[in-house]
């Protein structure tokens, strides 16, 4: 009997402390600095308007979203009650390097010009898309097809960079005529353009269209056509301030903990973009150092 208490007592202490490790390895709450630790919260700004990353949802306007997942989760193994702001996505930077927010959690892709005052933690792989609808561009079956043609794109990020790029490497390259650029200061209107048939295309990222056209919940399944292949492959990543780069670092390191554990596959499988997982961070769109 004393033998069966003790084997008892000995499989509860393992068993406490496999529990313990187990919560060790998701806890980097050591690791937070010090101002961050002492507010007890980590503010992040976000735009919600770009579904499957950020949106609200209809009938709660509670924020969902990948992006939305990913931070909750960041800020529990930090040890941090996560403050979310809402905000137009051309004020995010501005805002971290004001410190009116901390981390930028809003689907923004990693390039050069917004490295100048911030710094980026890459967690996925993105691409910029060209897109139809069916009645309104039929012709269009290659990317070369939207040469000449009124193309609609948010003039405020990556996408209208990324279509001129296009624009030299392809359109004029080959002597096609130029992309007519109908430019809107939101990704929703640019598809808004499009369905109004003020465009025969529009540009976005791979990732949003492909849900808004896929997904079974979505009000738009099926309405677009994807035209080709992505025109650029792009990292998106939070962002931070040139001055918290120890806030940067520790959020890399969860971020890759999530990863290596499988819940990171768990929330990009919850909102269907498996095709743009990594298989560790970057910053600012290199790789880290071991």
């Amino acid at each position: 009997m004393i033998r069966m208490l003790l084997s008892g007592c000995a499989l509860a202490a393992v068993l406490a402390m496999a529990a313990g490790a187990a919560s060790a390895q998701d806890d980097f709450s050591a690791e937070v600095p010090a101002k961050f630790k002492d507010a007890g919260q980590l503010v992040v700004g976000t735009s919600p308007t770009y579904p499957p990353l950020e949106f609200k949802d209809p009938a709660t306007l509670e924020l969902k979203g990948l992006d939305i997942d990913l931070a909750e989760e960041i800020g529990r193994r930090l040890g941090l009650k996560v403050e979310w702001q809402e905000q137009s996505f051309d004020q995010l930077i501005n805002s971290l390097d004001t410190s009116r927010i901390d981390m930028g959690a809003s689907g923004m892709t990693d390039i050069p010009a917004r490295r100048e005052k911030t710094d980026f933690v890459d967690y996925f792989s993105t691409g910029t898309q060209l897109f139809t609808m069916p009645g309104v561009g039929d012709d269009l079956e290659k990317v070369e097809d939207v040469c000449g043609k009124p193309v609609a794109v948010n003039r405020n990020g990556i996408f209208y960079i990324r279509l001129q790029d296009f624009n030299e490497k392809v359109c004029k390259a080959k002597s096609l005529p130029d992309v007519q650029y109908v430019l809107v200061d939101k990704t929703a209107d640019a598809r808004l353009q499009l369905i109004q048939q003020r465009a025969v295309a529009a540009a976005q990222g791979v990732d949003a269209i492909r849900y808004l056209n896929e997904h079974e919940g979505s009000a738009d399944k099926g309405k677009f056509k994807l035209i080709g292949e992505p025109v650029a492959i792009d990292y998106a990543g939070f962002g931070f301030a040139k001055a918290n780069a120890e806030l940067r670092d520790v959020v890399a390191d969860v971020v890759d903990s999530m990863i290596a554990d499988g819940t990171y596959t768990k929330i990009f499988a919850k909102w269907e973009m498996p095709y743009a997982e990594v298989k560790a961070t970057k910053i600012n769109g290199e790789p880290r150092a071991k």
